[in-house]
């Protein structure tokens, strides 16, 4: 239920620099061989816990498990280890709400009043704005975080969840501004609910579980019987394996309610693929959003580098993190299902996923190290901040903020950086590392950045 894949996805933009490895090995490595070394060093640095897969034009490359399914009883999550999925549930959402509109029982242009007549400023909301996320309404997820957090581990009544966000001020005026929120699919599982007469959760397995096989794919991860069924966790101070009691399904419903393998998701991606059980025109609709915004229906769309488009779901709901990203003009595919979420610094997917990408399009890449954090005094870290010139239109600024040091290039989120030591800093978000350099009168002049290879940036 968390999205924000592409602004860590190669960090910094420049040439691509040829990577060397300080090893070889006996024969050349395949995209195989790199995704599972690259993976089981993730695990042992207590970066990735889970279960992957990968492939290529109909081909698996890799179908690995990775760490425990469950630490306590040390049974090893394998291709049958079942998870949370949270958001990657709105690309079933998505598919339900497009066939009901090919059925003509309902249209993206209907407004929520249709359905809800007398939501607050409903009559100025549209099914499309939920999807894309302009709807205004406040995101309920907040509540994961709240005081009630303990009741969400049991069923509640879709009355108290509307309660939750129904009268809360808008974020914006619906249709002005991009503002994330779960909420908006919550309504559109329950709009699917008037418009059928059957609850959310029958639909979507009557409509596309049942017809497709996918017998490791439904809503109540509490109460399944499965033996592959796994223990959601945190990691305590980035290594120890903390056992978090799941959200029930009725809370994240149709924006997050959903668990699966990720041998059924690959099963749902031939489905996307080949444009089945929709309209060809509705799975283009579907990955394809108005004015080239960033969400479709169901789908977050972006580009991998400016050119292909590139269509994900990432999810984080307590215990679980999952990524899930296609590229349909190359059939690529790649399945992150991790029963860690991402409350530790080190533990989020979206470095790992970006790091998978690149490593299945032959792209130079760095496997994870495991650096370890010194304390430096303000005053040292004082001396760093400004603005260092990456490109002309684009810069690096750091900036000093509760005795803490942190990175902003132009255009993309602000990252917390880390010292190794008084002149050498690592990021946990990606891999990435920083240089200071001074010159002879001990002013700094420049900072190299490590990723990939070095670039120098000089200060402004």
């Amino acid at each position: 239920m968390k999205i924000r894949f592409w602004a860590l996805s190669l960090l910094l933009t420049v040439a691509t620099i040829t990577q060397l490895r300080a090893q070889q090995t006996a024969r050349p490595q395949t995209t195989a061989d790199k995704l599972d070394e690259y993976l089981t060093v993730s695990t042992q640095l207590h970066r990735f816990n889970g279960t992957a897969l990968v492939a290529r034009k109909g081909e698996i490359l890799l179908k690995k498990g990775y760490g425990w399914r469950d630490a306590i009883r040390q049974i090893p999550n394998d291709t049958n280890s079942i998870y949370q999925l949270g958001s990657i549930t709105k690309t079933f959402t998505g598919a339900v709400i497009l066939q009901l509109q090919e059925e003509k029982k309902l249209s993206l242009n209907d407004k929520l009043t249709k359905y809800f007549p007398d939501y607050p400023q409903g009559d100025q909301m549209t099914l499309e704005q939920f999807f894309l996320h302009t709807s205004g309404i406040y995101d309920f997820k907040k509540i994961l975080y709240g005081p009630d957090s303990a009741r969400l581990t049991r069923p509640v009544s879709k009355e108290w969840m509307l309660a939750q966000f129904r009268d809360k001020p808008l974020t914006a005026r619906p249709g002005t501004a991009v503002n994330y929120t779960n909420s908006g699919y919550y309504l559109l599982g329950l709009i699917v609910e008037k418009v059928t007469g059957k609850p959310f959760e029958t639909i979507v397995r009557e409509r596309f579980l049942k017809p497709l096989q996918l017998t490791k794919t439904g809503f109540d991860f509490i109460n399944l019987k499965d033996r592959g069924k796994t223990t959601g966790y945190s990691f305590r101070k980035d290594s120890v394996l903390v056992a978090q009691s799941p959200v029930d399904s009725t809370v994240a419903y149709a924006a997050g309610g959903m668990y699966s393998s990720v041998g059924d998701l690959y099963r749902w991606s031939r489905v996307v693929q080949n444009r089945q059980m929709l309209k060809p025109e509705s799975w283009e609709m579907a990955i394809s959003p108005p004015n080239k915004g960033g969400w479709g229906y169901g789908w977050g769309i972006t580009a991998m580098n400016g050119t292909k488009k590139l269509i994900f779901q990432n999810g984080n709901i307590n215990g679980f993190g999952t990524f899930y990203v296609q590229i349909p003009e190359d059939d690529a595919v790649i399945i992150l299902l991790s029963n860690v979420d991402d409350v530790s610094d080190l533990t989020s997917l979206d470095p790992i996923a970006t790091d998978v990408l690149k490593i299945l399009y032959d792209i130079p890449y760095q496997l994870p190290a495991n650096r370890k954090t010194v304390a430096v005094s303000e005053t040292v870290l004082r001396q760093y901040v400004g603005k260092y010139q990456l490109e002309p239109k684009r810069t690096l600024a750091i900036t000093l903020e509760r005795g803490k040091l942190f990175l902003q290039v132009t255009g993309q989120p602000k990252f917390e950086l880390f010292a190794e030591n008084e002149t050498n800093f690592f990021l946990k978000a990606v891999e990435a590392q920083l240089t200071f350099q001074k010159d002879a009168n001990g002013t700094i002049t420049q900072v190299v950045v490590h990723q990939g290879g070095d670039i120098v940036a000089k200060k402004i």
